[in-house]
């Protein structure tokens, strides 16, 4: 087995959900209701997180405030010898409710990122299907007036990225003061592919819309911002990377071996974005840490991991931002090629 560390744990403890996000990557899997891992079994699941010695467990969906013991859960995950750490990823509709969001941080939640939908109800409407804007205002300033660390996310789109600062502005004067965005990927096979899909889904505008507003974002946030790892930076130009020194974040769990996920079905994956790759389920295939550092070492989990670390070009290895890219996020190159981006970039006016 690598000797990486595993230092987080994501957990899917529920596919229910309150919004439609059209960028969601799991829209395929149908929101369904009654799609949660049992609460014995995610007790089953944390208790190999303890043995295992993880630093973060994080309670995703879904919407994981929907689980109907999530406050069970925050619990049990704090009881353990080893002191981890309990986090949510949430839409924060549900923490609109003060009360809600106390008994959360009074059982031991230590973290919470709210992903933020749009600068008002209209563009809620427009990305989620309902208007939640007031809701997760509310649970924003809630969490505010809280012992408790929180980041307030967006998914960056064409459709909203010339308007997030008004976005993150009111998010601010509601008492949000970390911020963090992703460039938003395509997790679906789309019927278009390298040129076509590239110009469909132009990551240089997103980029270049995002960059030109760099200096109104910091005056907003006093600038606590910072970019979740998407794009390959060879997307980016030389000056693009410049100002976005120190802001952009590292690889992810499938290049540094550093984290595990589990679905609604206890499947273990790749990461939440690669559903579709099962590479064993907890309960069956392992159940110990001991057993788990077997399961690496074997396929499907070799090849899996193996396959979607496989950098896009091997040029790669000769760039000097290798070891801050690894070829960008796998999701990136399911509609594209390396030689197509090139192609791309050539026809929009970058040099190679």
């Amino acid at each position: 087995m690598s000797e990486t560390k595993i230092n987080q744990c994501i957990i899917t403890i529920t596919r229910n959900c309150n919004l439609r996000c059209s960028f969601c990557y799991a829209k395929e899997t149908g929101y369904i209701e009654n799609e949660i891992i049992e609460y014995e079994d995610i007790k089953k699941i944390v208790d190999f997180c303890n043995e295992a010695e993880i630093k973060i467990v994080v309670l995703t969906g879904g919407e994981p405030t929907l689980y109907p013991r999530i406050i069970d859960v925050v619990k049990y995950i704090k009881s353990r010898e080893n002191n981890m750490l309990a986090a949510i990823a949430t839409n924060g509709v549900q923490l609109a409710d003060f009360n809600f969001c106390k008994e959360l941080v009074d059982n031991g939640l230590d973290y919470i990122d709210i992903s933020f939908k749009g600068k008002d109800g209209e563009e809620c409407c427009e990305v989620v299907g309902r208007d939640c804007f007031s809701q997760q205002l509310k649970a924003i300033c809630n969490l505010s007036v809280l012992p408790i660390e929180f980041t307030c996310s967006m998914v960056l789109t064409h459709y909203n990225v010339y308007t997030f600062c008004e976005a993150i502005e009111k998010a601010y004067d509601s008492g949000a003061r970390q911020f963090s965005f992703t460039f938003v990927l395509d997790n679906e096979k789309s019927s278009a592919s390298d040129l076509e899909y590239l110009e469909e889904h132009n990551p240089l505008i997103l980029i270049e819309a995002f960059v030109s507003q760099i200096d109104h974002l910091n005056l907003i946030t006093k600038g606590e911002w910072w970019v979740e790892y998407s794009f390959p930076l060879c997307v980016y130009t030389k000056q693009q990377l410049s100002l976005l020194e120190g802001r952009l974040a590292s690889p992810c769990q499938i290049f540094k071996r550093n984290g595990i996920t589990f679905d609604e079905k206890m499947n273990l994956l790749p990461c939440s974005m690669h559903i579709e790759n099962k590479m064993g389920q907890f309960g069956q295939d392992f159940s110990t840490y001991k057993e788990f550092e077997k399961i690496v070492e074997e396929n499907p989990y070799k090849n899996t991991m193996d396959s979607l670390s496989q950098l896009p070009s091997d040029n790669c290895s000769l760039c000097k931002y290798f070891e801050s890219c690894y070829g960008g996020c796998s999701v990136f190159w399911k509609n594209c090629s390396f030689e197509s981006l090139e192609k791309f970039k050539e026809c929009n006016g970058r040099i190679k």
